[in-house]
């Protein structure tokens, strides 16, 4: 028994030296690793919590979109002879062309917009008020692989954008759940700017923002009042003719029979020289036409590859033309295509219009 006592009495003394002159290893590890595991077990805690809260929050989110989806309902919008249904919000919208994009921009909804055309030149640029949003837009290269990568559930262009060889047909989209919605100002024979309300209207149904897109129909259509009431007193024989120059290619001009540029320069209090010679919004006809309707102003539609500095030099170079009143005074209104395409910007686009055949009556 006694020799049990000293035993364990010489077993703390050593164990006592030990620790007062620091030869203690085995016990000082333990001490680390207890407090190491102690961490670590904190921090497995915390990411666990971490990971509760993630996945809480994504369960959140996942849940308060499923609720959304069963509160949309069914919106049925009738886009020509197609009846488009959607039985839930877009979420990722292709815009075929750059003024599509501006109406979902202009209506908050540009955060939806996955992509957009790639531009086809200096002219095809947003609006500058909405150039900060559009950097966040990717410009996307035509093809309908590219259009389903970017997990797109709804494609808005130009009737164009939907046949074989472009974006996709509508049978493609449609077999690979994609819905289309087409301009309608390209799908009516006869373009106004009521069909630039009716684009802008249908958005608002869609994505649930009617109020927004009623306020930017009203902003327009003011916008375009105020142009025709500051040249109502311009009598019919005092009214300015203007010839579109779209494009050219030898002895022949490709240009506008009707459709919203038509619409714009009449509702600016002009006439289109080339009203209604054509079934076709556009057609090509020949430089004796330009000079038969004799003009007092060439539009010069700017975009594509051909530049104004070609079609100013194909006006001027022509003695044909020498005397048609539009080429001898010099009278040429320069306009970017986008801005007489299906968007925001058909008021601007009217008083640009109005502007230059009436200055006098903008003074």
């Amino acid at each position: 028994m006694k020799k049990k006592q000293v035993v364990v009495q010489a077993a703390a003394l050593f164990l006592g030296m030990a620790l007062a002159t620091g030869c203690a290893p085995k016990s000082a590890d333990a001490t680390s690793v207890a407090e190491t595991t102690a961490e670590q077990s904190a921090a497995a805690q915390s990411d666990s919590e971490a990971s509760k809260s993630e996945s809480a929050d994504g369960q959140s989110k996942a849940d308060a979109k499923d609720q959304q989806d069963s509160d949309y309902g069914t919106v049925e919008i009738q886009n020509g002879d197609r009846t488009v249904t959607f039985t839930k919000m877009p979420e990722k919208v292709l815009c075929a062309n750059l003024y599509a994009a501006e109406n979902m921009v202009m209506l908050g909804l540009g955060d939806r917009v996955v992509g957009r055309n790639v531009s086809t030149s200096a002219a095809d640029k947003p609006l500058p008020e909405l150039e900060a949003q559009f950097e966040k837009i990717p410009q996307i290269e035509k093809s309908n692989e590219n259009a389903v990568a970017l997990g797109t559930d709804l494609v808005i262009g130009q009737i164009s954008a939907f046949k074989d060889g472009s974006w996709g047909s509508y049978e493609q989209f449609a077999n690979e759940g994609i819905n289309c919605l087409t301009i309608t100002g390209t799908i009516v024979p006869d373009e106004t700017v009521e069909d630039v309300y009716t684009d802008i209207r249908n958005l608002g149904k869609i994505f649930k923002v009617e109020d927004k897109a009623e306020e930017l129909v009203t902003e327009i259509q003011d916008q375009i009042a105020e142009v025709q009431d500051a040249v109502k007193d311009v009598s019919e024989d005092k009214k300015v003719k203007a010839f579109v120059l779209d494009t050219f290619k030898g002895n022949e001009i490709y240009t506008t029979s009707k459709g919203l540029e038509s619409n714009l320069i009449e509702l600016a209090g002009g006439i289109n020289c080339t009203r209604n010679m054509a079934d076709s919004r556009w057609f090509n006809t020949s430089v004796e036409t330009l000079v038969e309707t004799n003009p007092d102003v060439i539009i010069i539609n700017d975009y594509g590859s051909q530049t104004v500095e070609e079609k100013l030099d194909f006006l001027k170079s022509n003695p044909a033309l020498a005397e048609v009143p539009a080429v001898k005074n010099e009278n040429y209104l320069i306009i970017p295509l986008v801005e007489v395409m299906q968007d925001v910007r058909a008021a601007s686009a009217c008083k640009k219009f109005a502007q230059h055949f009436y200055p006098e009556c903008f003074e």
